[in-house]
């Protein structure tokens, strides 16, 4: 072989070795690779250097060829095609290019959004530390994974994962302030992000980077629909974004509908144990995890009961529904230094606790009696998560209700 011919050759595997572990598809193959915090930091940060190096000998490559009078080498010409070909698929698909967080988001009243998207419109809602409300359209949502909030005192990012079904809100604090995200896989069908400013992973129901060394506070984040979001909080923005010419890849291509439709046992990427099969693969389950202890609520037990108290190691909980089962939100029932228990008007429409005689709201709020003014904490937690994903990360997790609750909502 000529010098070319070995620079050209050269050159297609360090490309290949820069572009391929980050793309989708060959992902399935470099999973593990991308989640550990190293092979990210190679693949996000390092791989451009080796990306350099491979363009410079593909330069020498061809400058040698036309010192040698020709460029007919059939190997020199693959080389080159292989070269141009990675650069090619690596632009249509690599995660850093294809999932490019949001940084700077675009809001609407919910009025607008919901005369623009139309009620039915599924919309991760968030709500911070002040209460203050933000929704997010889910299906936008489902190619960056993630949208910066940096407005107001409480800037928080959302992130939402569409092989799990879900979503958590992160505050921007302490040592992720300012976070340098990109997407780098998925493990077990849970989406892993890489944070460059503070080099470190992390899985999205972990809460935490890998070596668990920065903690991230959650904020309360649901799933329902956005006429839903607007009745319950009217004063909410609403985040959206034009399509993109890469949703086509992702949107339409990608995010097959079997892949998220409950009804389809269509499995992505391996689950790290055995599944769980107490309840359906893909039914939608509120997950709560306290103190190390993790507990499954499945929405159709929820949507029967309405109201639902509990405790989690010693918090209690109070787990409201309306009456379709589109909203359900997790409280900490303790209020004034008091535990309160509660009981639903006729109407479906207020809540009632035994201990005053107030009347609250389904968010949560009193707004008539001795309470009025009051307010239940909202209880971070993962809201209609795949049951799969939620006890693969969480095996053998405890499920709230008896084998009476199983039979009437299968």
């Amino acid at each position: 072989m000529t010098v070319s011919e070995w620079l050209a050759l050269a050159a297609a595997l360090l490309a290949a070795l820069a572009v391929l572990p980050g793309t989708l598809g060959i992902l399935m193959l470099t999973n593990r690779l991308a989640v550990s915090e190293p092979g990210a930091r190679y693949i996000y940060g390092k791989s451009v250097w080796v990306l350099v190096v491979s363009a410079i000998l593909l330069v020498a490559a061809v400058w040698c060829a036309i010192e040698a009078g020709g460029l007919g080498s059939w190997v020199f010409r693959l080389s080159v095609l292989a070269y141009l070909g990675i650069l090619v698929f690596g632009f249509f698909m690599h995660t850093k290019l294809m999932f490019r967080p949001v940084r700077r988001p675009k809001f609407l009243g919910a009025d607008a959004a919901v005369a623009k998207f139309g009620p039915g419109e599924e919309v991760v809602g968030v709500l911070d530390p002040d209460g203050t409300p933000y929704a997010f359209i889910a299906r936008l949502a489902r190619r960056p994974h993630i949208v910066y909030q940096t407005e107001g005192e409480h800037p928080f990012i959302m992130t939402h994962c569409i092989l799990a079904h879900s979503s958590m809100a992160y505050a921007l604090e302490d040592r992720f302030r300012e976070p340098q995200i990109s997407i780098t896989a998925a493990l077990a069908n849970n989406m892993v992000f890489y944070d460059k400013s503070s080099q470190c992973s992390v899985i999205q129901l972990h809460n935490r980077s890998l070596d668990g060394s920065m903690p991230l506070r959650t904020m309360p984040t649901i799933a329902c629909s956005l006429g839903t979001w607007r009745k319950l909080y009217p004063q909410s923005k609403v985040w959206y974004r034009d399509i993109e010419w890469r949703d086509v890849f992702y949107l339409k291509l990608l995010a097959r509908a079997d892949v998220i439709d409950p009804g389809s046992p269509m499995v992505v990427y391996p689950l790290q144990h055995e599944k769980d099969e107490r309840r359906p693969l893909k039914e939608q389950v509120l997950g709560v995890e306290i103190g190390g202890v993790a507990r499954t609520y499945p929405l159709p037990v929820c949507r029967a009961r309405r109201l639902i108290e509990d405790e989690i190691a010693g918090t209690p909980l109070l787990i409201v529904s309306d009456g379709e089962g589109d909203y359900v939100q997790v409280f900490d029932r303790r209020t004034d230094g008091r535990t309160l228990s509660f009981s639903l008007d006729p109407a479906g429409e207020r809540l009632h606790d035994t201990e005053t005689g107030s009347t609250w709201t389904l968010t949560g709020a009193a707004v008539e009696g001795p309470l009025q003014g009051r307010a239940l904490a909202p209880i971070p937690h993962y809201n209609k998560i795949f049951w799969y994903v939620w006890s693969d990360f969480h095996p053998g997790t405890e499920i709230y209700g008896d084998a009476t609750d199983r039979a009437a909502t299968a």
